[in-house]
């Protein structure tokens, strides 16, 4: 009876230990020119189209920040860790949970990267996103465009190349009638500013939050206290990425320039930038190899 009871204990260790690995990773340098032409968004995982595999290129910067649920802002590493691109093809077992793919990210970093990280928190100045004194200006989401959405990225390899055209503003017009199935954002170098266009679909308030902390120089925090999802665009202008010790003011550029984040939040969104400070978690990164191990 005793050697019976074993087996199963054996068989659990065994199948948390698959859970801890990718089964197989590829990690793989590559220089940012090498990549005009051939650039594939890192894809895949649990919940995507392809949940036993995920490849494409990403930085050093998204994976850990993907791993340890971190935002940018909260990660204190080389900066390398945001320009240096690394080609990824891991193959996960079937069943791999998201939580299990973090864990596997953490000890892939660990091994290929040698990475060494310890968490401390530090009083940092924040910005509150909150509702604007006349309210949101948002649009709900349709809940049952999102089986529409999905069918069209199904099919997009099959459908011919929509034909692209530059809009007033400098940036490319998406024809009505292409279903882009989820969010993304534009980036244009204009002299010192950056001009920047996200275009979001079925988007939290959280999630904003978290893309436009980057832009803002400081970590953003949702307090609008809105719990829907929402389809909206914004357009702003800013630097590449302003620095932590950002000015007290509300971050952005003078109007001349074209409208700043809080500006563009104010007058497209309806929603408002509060600078605060508050205590953040940050993951510190006390070593780090540039030259991943080889596969």
């Amino acid at each position: 009876m005793l050697r019976l009871g074993i087996v199963p204990v054996l068989l659990l260790a065994s199948a948390c230990a698959v859970a801890q690995s990718f089964e197989a990773a590829s990690v793989k340098p590559v220089q940012l020119m090498d990549l005009r032409g051939r650039y594939k968004p890192l894809e895949g995982g649990p919940g995507s189209k392809t949940p036993a595999r995920i490849a494409g290129h990403t930085t050093l910067m998204w994976m850990v920040t993907h791993a340890f649920g971190m935002k940018t802002r909260q990660v204190v590493g080389p900066s390398w860790m945001e320009t240096e691109f690394f080609e990824i093809d891991a193959t996960l077992a079937p069943g791999t949970t998201r939580e299990q793919e973090k864990v596997m990210w953490q000890n892939l970093l660990k091994e290929r990267f040698h990475l060494e990280t310890r968490r401390d928190t530090r009083e940092l100045p924040v910005y509150a996103l909150v509702v604007g004194r006349n309210g949101p200006k948002l649009t709900d989401s349709d809940p049952a465009a999102e089986a529409a959405d999905k069918d069209a990225a199904a099919a997009a390899p099959d459908q011919p190349r929509p034909k692209v055209t530059m809009g007033p503003d400098g940036f490319p017009q998406i024809p009505a009638d292409v279903k882009i199935p989820g969010s993304f954002t534009l980036s244009l170098s204009s002299g010192e500013f950056l001009r920047v266009k996200m275009f979001c679909r079925r988007q939290t308030m959280a999630e904003l939050a978290d893309g436009i902390s980057n832009y803002a120089g400081r970590v953003v925090e949702d307090e609008t206290g809105l719990k829907g999802k929402y389809d909206f665009t914004l357009a702003f202008e800013t630097a590449p990425r302003q620095p932590p010790a950002a000015s007290e003011g509300q971050p952005g550029f003078p109007a001349e320039h074209g409208a700043s984040l809080a500006g563009a939040l104010q007058e497209q969104l309806g929603l408002k930038l509060e600078a605060r400070k508050a205590g953040i978690e940050m993951l510190i990164i006390d070593r780090v190899e540039k030259v991943p191990t080889e596969n």
